[in-house]
Formats: structure tokens, C-alpha cells, sequence
């Protein structure tokens, strides 16, 4: 009887000891990591030294962006009565102009009214389009006294962020 008790115990541990090789052919573990690149890890290392100094490089940079964009923003609120002024004098010259102009217009149309001669048409038609040539050129040289328009400061370029290296 110890004999068929030892054999019991040889063929069950026999069996048990198949049968885990079986489970990891079988994907019911997890599967094993295959060993390491070792050029792959230099490369990774040496990746990640370069990201530490593109992220000290990106910090100062964006502080240096920070600095700048509050400049840039106090030189926009400096600009805006220039702006505002600016463009109060352009539509001030323009109504003027349009005034000019339909006040001309009406003195034609009260000098071609009724009967008059075609020669008397012609010369308020003359005198008509020298008025409008006239307040053109007066709107010419306000516009050209006013000189161009205040440039606006140009915004600072926001600094781009590096990309982290994927770890192999």
C-alpha cells in the first residue's frame, strides 16, 4: 500500500507540474517581458537629458512670453486713445467731404430746375463736378495731413511646449 501511495504522489505532482507550462502557453498568465534594448535604453536616457534642458529652456521662455505679453498689453491700452482719436479725425473728414459734396449736388439741382438752357445745364453740370474734383482734393490732403494710422505693437509668440520621449 505505501507503494501505490508513493505513486499517487509522483503521478500528481507529475501532473501538476505539466500543467503550468501548459497555462502560460495557453495565455491564461500573464506573458512574459521580453528582455531589454540596451541601445534602446541609452537612447531613452540620453532623450530624457535632452527633454530636462528643452523644459528648463521652456520655462524661462515662458516667463520671458509672460513679460512680454504684459508689455504688449499695456502698450494696447496706451494705443487705444490714439486709435479712438485717429479714427474720430477720419470720420470727421469724411462727413465734411459728404457734406461738401451733397451741397454741391443741390445747387445743380436748383440750377437745372425749371426751363433753362442747355448751355446753362452744361455750365451748373461744369460747376458741379469742379465742386466735387475740389472737395476730393481737400479730403486728399486732410487725409494726408492726418498721416497713417497708429500701428499696433505686434504680440509676442507664445513658446511651444517639447514633447516628453516615449519610454522602450
Amino acid at each position: 500500500m505505501k507503494k501505490a501511495v508513493l505513486v499517487a504522489t509522483i503521478v500528481v505532482s507529475l501532473l501538476t507540474a505539466t500543467s503550468a507550462p501548459a497555462l502560460a502557453i495557453d495565455g491564461e498568465s500573464s506573458p512574459s517581458v521580453a528582455p531589454r534594448d540596451r541601445a534602446a535604453i541609452a537612447s531613452f536616457k540620453q532623450a530624457m537629458t535632452s527633454f530636462k534642458a528643452d523644459m528648463e529652456t521652456f520655462d524661462q521662455a515662458r516667463g520671458d512670453y509672460r513679460t512680454q505679453s504684459a508689455a504688449h498689453k499695456e502698450a494696447m491700452e496706451s494705443l487705444k486713445p490714439a486709435l479712438t482719436a485717429y479714427a474720430a479725425a477720419k470720420k470727421q473728414i469724411g462727413q465734411t467731404f459728404a457734406s461738401t459734396v451733397r451741397a454741391a449736388r443741390s445747387t445743380y439741382l436748383s440750377a437745372i430746375e425749371g426751363e433753362v438752357s442747355a448751355e446753362q445745364k452744361l455750365a451748373a453740370k461744369a460747376e458741379f463736378e469742379q465742386a466735387k474734383s475740389d472737395a476730393l482734393a481737400i479730403r486728399n490732403a486732410a487725409n494726408a495731413d492726418l498721416g497713417p494710422a497708429p500701428v499696433k505693437p505686434t504680440a509676442p509668440v507664445k513658446p511651444t511646449k517639447p514633447t516628453k520621449p516615449v519610454r522602450p
